[in-house]
């Protein structure tokens, strides 16, 4: 496992944590004393470091382009040296001062100063949005899109949605999902099949996914395997555990995991009617 790799899975497990990252060792910057009123409280002397804006500067709106690139770069650094890989990409968030760091598709936040690093979800609360899961959007879609992932695909007569299912043969919620794609399918909802077993490389779940995949009719022992029936013992050359790194990739979790046309990850059994109300629903968002 690389050092990306490792740092990825560690990201995933703060967000899962909801843990709040602060005091970077040998920060650079050091704050201003702030009075009880929030006003600045006089010193003796002011300190700049590179990675601290003019004092005039109030937000990240108001610090010059040349100033923002020498800020990312020197939080690029900063960034490489703690973790030893450098992030994708570094952009301004809506918090002043507040910098978005995306590696892969985790997005996490440091402060403008460098000090201050921030795991979790950013929401506004005017509009309930999750901001920090948008963010995931396009990233999230171009890697489901950039290779051939070979679903197993329940086709709609009346396509009207596609969704993307991770699946496990052993998961039972997962059974319980599948039984409502006829359901699915008759309300304009093609359902394609990716592989994520939840053990992992190498166990039973693995290599009854790899059989279900190498079977004659894959769509049939799918459904025979996720009925506890069993199915035949067979090996061939497969994209299991491709798309096993795929639903890592794109922060899949456990199963079942949906993605949305729009990029959009949804967690866990819904039920048809429900999901098909969100899908509709979304569908009308990205139209406005």
């Amino acid at each position: 496992m690389n050092n990306k790799t490792k740092l990825v899975a560690t990201l995933g497990a703060l967000f899962t944590t909801g843990l709040l990252v602060t005091g970077f060792a040998n920060a650079e910057f050091k704050p201003e004393p702030q009075s009880l009123s929030g006003k600045v409280a006089p010193t003796e002397k002011t300190e700049k470091t590179a990675l601290t804006p003019s004092t005039s500067s109030t937000n990240n709106a108001a610090v010059s382009a040349k100033s923002k690139e020498e800020m990312i770069a020197a939080l690029k650094a900063k960034l490489k040296a703690v973790f030893h890989s450098e992030p994708d990409t570094i952009t301004e968030s809506p918090i002043p001062n507040v910098f978005q760091v995306m590696y892969g598709t985790e997005v996490v936040y440091i402060s403008a100063d460098g000090k201050y690093f921030i795991a979790g979800d950013l929401i506004n609360l005017e509009t309930r949005e999750n901001l920090t899961e948008v963010s995931k959007y396009s990233l999230r879609k171009t890697a489901m899109n950039k290779q051939d992932n070979k679903p197993v695909t329940f086709k709609a007569k009346n396509e009207k949605h596609v969704i993307q299912v991770f699946t496990d043969i052993d998961c039972p919620y997962c059974s319980k999902l599948h039984r409502e794609v006829p359901e699915l399918n008759e309300k304009g909802i093609t359902v394609e099949y990716l592989m994520f077993p939840r053990a992992g490389v190498g166990s039973p779940s693995f290599k009854k996914a790899i059989s279900m995949w190498c079977s004659d009719d894959n769509k049939k022992a799918m459904t025979e395997a996720k009925e506890r029936r069993p199915i035949e013992e067979k090996t061939c050359e497969n994209p299991i555990l491709a798309q096993y790194k795929l639903g890592q990739e794109v922060g899949v979790t456990g199963t079942p995991a949906l993605v949305l046309d729009s990029g959009k990850l949804i967690p866990g059994y819904i039920p048809a009617a429900k999901l098909v109300q969100m899908l509709d629903a979304e569908k009308g968002e990205a139209k406005k």
